[in-house]
């Protein structure tokens, strides 16, 4: 039940900010923010159970972010599909949005099980919902938000509630912004279940938020920030792995 946070050229000088948790079961292992990949260049976190990723950038600017899409309790996943993750690092091998949509869409039908996901550079942005078939969605500029059914979901408690921290404060600088995101993303509302705060723990089935992300996109890739904590957010540090796009 991952939910990210896209303010699509609402920041000064910087087209995209993503902030966003990943959301798994406690024993499934990964790793923070790493080159994934040289040829191109990607940077992202590693799950280490299927060696994929859920949220990354390559040295063309492109960012991708990944959720699973749930859309009936009732869903049953299958396990000989090929790893949601693996994908989302095979479409951080395009160069912008249209070429994910254009590839994704010549991929086998029923290849993988249900997913979302966040396509976006300096220039152009989509959201593509995956149910056997990609339906692609080009996004206009503002706050999007998508956590595991569809964009901008009115339904979605989740959903509203990033809305309400997030909309007040999406076109202030960098520098103030970061803070709010960074509560934002620790937040654990009062009247609604736990599998409905943004900061979720739900101890009895060990799952929960397991990391949070805060990703800029400047212009100049160089320029780009990169804030990653381990762990949930509301006890955890985020730390700056912005110096990884210092790259030649």
């Amino acid at each position: 039940m991952c939910i990210m946070a896209l303010m699509l050229r609402t920041v000064p000088d910087f087209p995209i900010v993503i902030a966003a948790n990943r959301d798994e079961y406690y024993s499934r292992s990964a790793l923070g923010p790493r080159v994934l990949q040289h040829r191109p260049m990607i940077w992202g976190g590693r799950d280490l159970k299927a060696n994929g990723s859920w949220l990354g950038v390559n040295a063309h600017g492109l960012v991708v972010g990944l959720t699973n899409r749930r859309l009936s309790d009732e869903q049953l996943n299958d396990d000989d599909r090929r790893s949601r993750g693996l994908l989302c690092l095979d479409a951080l091998c395009q160069h912008r949005p249209a070429d994910v949509a254009t590839w994704l869409a010549s991929e086998a039908p029923d290849r993988y099980n249900p997913f979302n996901l966040l396509v976006m550079d300096t220039e152009s942005a989509l959201w593509i919902a995956y149910d056997g078939k990609p339906e692609v969605f080009w996004l206009e500029p503002g706050l999007h938000i998508l956590a595991n059914r569809n964009l901008n979901d009115g339904e979605s408690l989740r959903v509203q509630r990033a809305r309400d921290l997030v909309e007040p404060v999406q076109s202030r600088p960098l520098n103030e912004l970061r803070s709010h995101l960074e509560r934002a993303c620790s937040d654990h509302q009062a009247d609604v279940a736990d599998r409905e705060t943004l900061c979720m723990h739900r101890e009895k089935t060990r799952y929960g938020t397991v990391s949070s992300s805060i990703l800029a996109i400047a212009p100049d890739l160089q320029h780009s920030r990169y804030l990653y904590a381990h762990g949930h957010p509301c006890k955890s540090t985020y730390h700056d792995y912005s110096y990884l796009f210092t790259f030649t």
